[in-house]
């Protein structure tokens, strides 16, 4: 007997982004628009999965994580051009979410806080890559 997989929910798993931000309106509107769930995430969520915050299976919590992260955005059930047409409504509602990520098959078994972590980590090489781009143009 084959073991039936329910696919996780559609959402937004919004933090360190909270509803008195100018955008967050604009964010919770582009939510409805393209059929996801908003869901803020908080510090006592960032020991649960990346699967249990969109609804599905996974431990119900592992150590949560302490310090200060930047605001992110992490996405479930959107196509290319949904996602598309998200990022533009988020740009033009004037939204600032500085680390953004979509749920994947690999990333949906991680916890909150190994997610966020390797935003970070990915942001910073991304950064410094730039300023080294930078730096070798001006020589």
């Amino acid at each position: 007997m084959k073991a039936r997989i329910r696919p996780l929910a559609p959402c937004a798993l919004v933090w360190n982004y909270p509803d008195t931000e100018p955008g967050f309106a604009a964010l919770a509107d582009a939510c409805r628009a393209e059929g996801l769930t908003l869901t803020p995430v908080t510090p006592a969520d960032t020991g649960r999965t990346i699967a249990s915050l969109c609804g599905g299976p996974g431990p119900a919590s592992a150590p949560a994580l302490t310090g200060d992260w930047p605001a992110a955005l992490i996405m479930n059930g959107l196509n290319r051009s949904r996602l598309d047409s998200f990022l533009t409504r988020l740009r033009a509602g004037g939204v600032s979410i500085p680390l953004k990520a979509m749920v994947t098959p690999t990333n949906q078994g991680w916890t909150l806080a190994a997610l966020l972590a390797e935003l970070v980590r990915e942001r910073e090489a991304f950064a410094a890559r730039s300023a080294a781009e930078v730096a070798q143009k001006e020589q």
